[in-house]
């Protein structure tokens, strides 16, 4: 048998490190009138991103 290799933790992505601070300094900027609606509309826009529902509405209904 063979010995189970160690666990590596994954390096820091620089990319991601910046598509975060972006996302930060955009929500830092909206109201909180626009901070509600877009967490309310959350399901909506990313509904697409479901998989296996055959109940699913698309973007346009």
């Amino acid at each position: 048998m063979s010995e189970p290799s160690p666990k590596t933790t994954p390096r820091p992505s620089a990319s991601a490190d910046a598509a975060l601070r972006a996302e930060l300094e955009r929500i830092e900027r909206m109201s909180i009138k626009e901070r509600i609606m877009t967490a309310l509309t959350m399901r909506n826009r990313f509904d697409w991103l479901k998989t296996g529902s055959a109940e699913r509405s698309s973007p346009g209904k």
